[in-house]
């Protein structure tokens, strides 16, 4: 069975290198967004204001993102937002998170954890939402399709992109801990995103629309923060 989309197909074959570049340039400045949200966490700032920044600074960079795509006469479809089969995503999605929220559980069961749920404060729903739509359309839609005008091997992106997107949890702890070392992030974690990654992926080159992905990563933060 044939689970990348012919659509989705075809708009990687329209990359030149120069769209790869963008993609790469794109990257450089997610990690250092996140190298500010970290450094943010080290100054007075109230808890109250970190909250509200963790809303608001990954909301203007999306807008900001998409508002240059827009600009630059982008096809929006080329992200993946569209309703193309949006039934059907949305529904591999939920699935996609069903999967992955039992993974998780059970790794967390594995490092001795007890599973116990706790009901997240509104602002965190809302984190959990914008961060879901930032990540997924920068990195599912963006990144991860125009990484094909320098690399012609999709499994090979895919891996690239699952480096990319795990690095970017990295900046905020190494800021506040001072130590650069990808032991940061527990190995529960680091599984957890990984497999988030190639889930959401999936979705999306089956239908090649990204809200399935967003639904399917939107329930990953948000049950997840539950556990």
């Amino acid at each position: 069975m044939n689970w990348l989309n012919e659509e989705y197909k075809k708009n990687l074959e329209t990359y030149e290198k120069k769209d790869g570049i963008k993609a790469i340039i794109l990257y450089v400045m997610v990690m250092a967004l996140g190298f500010f949200q970290g450094w943010l966490y080290t100054t007075d700032v109230s808890a109250a204001a970190l909250n509200g920044m963790q809303i608001w600074i990954p909301l203007v960079f999306l807008v900001l993102f998409l508002c240059i795509l827009v600009f630059h006469k982008v096809d929006l479809d080329t992200l993946g937002i569209n309703n193309n089969q949006l039934l059907k995503s949305m529904g591999l999605g939920v699935v996609g998170a069903a999967i992955l929220l039992l993974l998780q559980s059970l790794l967390l069961i594995m490092q001795g954890d007890k599973i116990a749920f706790s009901l997240p404060i509104m602002a965190t729903w809302m984190i959990f939402a914008i961060g879901a739509l930032e990540e997924e359309f920068i990195f599912r839609g963006y990144i991860q399709t125009r990484l094909a005008g320098l690399v012609k091997q999709q499994w090979l992106v895919g891996m690239i992109n699952a480096v990319l997107f795990l690095s970017i949890h990295y900046p905020v702890k190494w800021v506040i801990s001072g130590a650069f070392s990808i032991f940061s992030l527990s190995w529960v974690y680091v599984i957890s995103l990984l497999a988030l990654h190639f889930l959401c992926d999936a979705v999306y080159k089956k239908t090649n629309c990204i809200w399935g992905a967003i639904v399917l990563h939107f329930l990953y933060n948000a049950v997840g923060a539950m556990l």
